[in-house]
C-alpha cells in the first residue's frame, strides 16, 4: 500500500488526487498553513503533535511518499526504529535556497539515511546535491518536473503595455526595479510580505503583497511582458509562477537558471545571466518595443507548454517512482 504523508491538507493534490484514486491513503502530519512558509514556522511544523498519527499507519512492506520537511523527524524515527521502515521511502519538496540551510539540512539528511531512502527532485541544482553532498545513489534521486491545475485561473486578456513580476522564493527585485527605471513601460510586483523590496524610484511601479491567486494570475494575464528575476544561487524556484506563464503563453524574460531551464530549455532566448541589471533591462526593453520579440518568446513559451502536457499525470509519474 502506498501512502502520503503532508504537510497541510490540499497540497499537491493533483498528485494526492492521482494516488488515492489507486488507494494511496493520504494523512496530514503538520499544521502548516497554505502557502510559503518561513524557516521558523517549517521548523515548528517538524514537532507538530499530528506526527503522532504516524505511529501504526503503515507496515514494512508499505511504500511512503513524504511531502516537506516533515520528512526529517519521520526519518529520525524511522532511524530510530521507533517507526517500521517502509519497502519504500521517497521524500519530496524538500530545498531550501541560502547556502548555510543547505549544508545543515545536508548533514542532517546524510545522517538520517536508511535503506530503501529515494528523493523526488524538483531541479537539476537539488537533484545534483543530494548525490554530491548527501550521499545518495543517482538511481534514488528522481527528477520531477513540478506542474498541477493552479487555482485562479484568469481568463486571456489584451496586453496592457506593463511588465509583470510576481512570486516569493529567490527573487531579486531590487535587480528588476533598477532595470525597469529607465523604461516607460509600468511595472507591477505582486510579491509576499516576507520579500525585502526597496522603494521603487518612479510613480508608474506598483508593489502589492499576497494578493489571492486569481487577482496575481490576472495582472500577469494582461501585461505583455513577464519578468522573472531570480538569484543566482537556490534550487527548485519560480515553477507555480512559470505555470501560469505557460497557462497565457506570456513572453518572459527571466534570469538563467536550471529550475527554469528545465521547462523552457537551456537555448530559450528569454535567459540573462544573474545579477546583471543592463541585460535585464535591454531584454526587456527588447521585448517592449518589438511584438515580433514577443511573439518569438511567446512562441517558446507555448511550445514548452505543449510539451510539459504531454508528459502526461504528475500522479503517475510519482507512482512510477513509487514502485520502481
Amino acid at each position: 500500500m502506498i501512502h502520503v504523508l503532508l504537510p497541510q491538507a490540499g497540497s499537491y493534490r493533483d498528485i494526492t488526487g492521482y494516488l488515492r484514486e489507486r488507494g494511496a491513503q493520504v494523512t496530514v502530519v503538520a499544521s502548516g498553513a497554505q502557502g510559503m512558509s518561513g524557516k521558523r514556522a517549517i521548523v515548528m511544523s517538524m514537532l507538530s503533535p499530528k506526527l503522532l498519527r504516524c505511529f501504526g499507519l503503515w507496515k514494512r512492506t508499505d511504500r511512503v511518499l513524504v511531502v516537506g520537511w516533515q520528512a526529517l523527524p519521520v526519518l529520525a524515527l524511522v532511524k530510530a526504529r521507533l517507526l517500521p521502515r517502509p519497502e519504500r521511502l521517497l521524500v519530496m519538496s524538500c530545498f531550501v535556497h541560502g547556502k548555510r540551510a543547505r549544508r545543515l539540512a545536508d548533514r542532517v539528511l546524510r545522517a538520517l539515511r536508511v535503506p530503501g531512502l529515494g528523493f523526488i527532485a524538483f531541479s537539476p541544482g537539488e537533484a545534483r546535491n543530494l548525490v554530491q553532498n548527501v550521499g545518495m545513489a543517482e538511481h534514488d534521486v528522481h527528477c520531477h518536473l513540478w506542474r498541477q491545475e493552479l487555482d485562479g485561473r484568469a481568463s486571456p486578456q489584451g496586453d496592457d503595455g506593463s511588465i509583470f513580476a510576481g512570486g516569493f522564493s529567490n527573487r531579486d527585485y531590487d535587480l528588476l526595479l533598477e532595470a525597469a527605471e529607465p523604461l516607460p513601460a509600468p511595472l507591477v510586483i505582486v510579491a509576499s510580505q516576507r520579500n525585502q523590496i526597496r522603494q521603487p524610484a518612479r510613480g508608474s511601479t506598483r508593489i502589492l503583497r499576497d494578493l489571492p491567486e486569481a487577482e496575481f494570475e490576472g495582472l500577469l494575464a494582461r501585461s505583455s511582458v513577464v519578468a522573472m528575476p531570480l538569484r543566482g544561487l537556490g534550487e527548485a524556484c519560480g515553477q507555480s509562477v512559470l505555470l501560469r506563464v505557460l497557462r497565457h503563453g506570456k513572453p518572459l524574460v527571466a534570469t538563467r537558471h536550471e529550475a527554469i531551464e528545465a521547462y523552457l530549455g537551456a537555448d530559450y532566448p528569454g535567459f540573462v545571466p544573474h545579477d546583471d541589471v543592463q541585460a535585464m533591462r535591454q531584454a526587456l526593453a527588447h521585448a517592449l518595443e518589438h511584438p515580433a520579440r514577443r511573439e518569438e518568446l511567446a512562441q517558446r513559451v507555448r511550445l514548452a507548454a505543449g510539451k510539459l502536457e504531454g508528459r502526461g499525470e504528475p500522479g503517475a509519474e510519482i507512482e512510477q517512482f513509487l514502485l520502481g
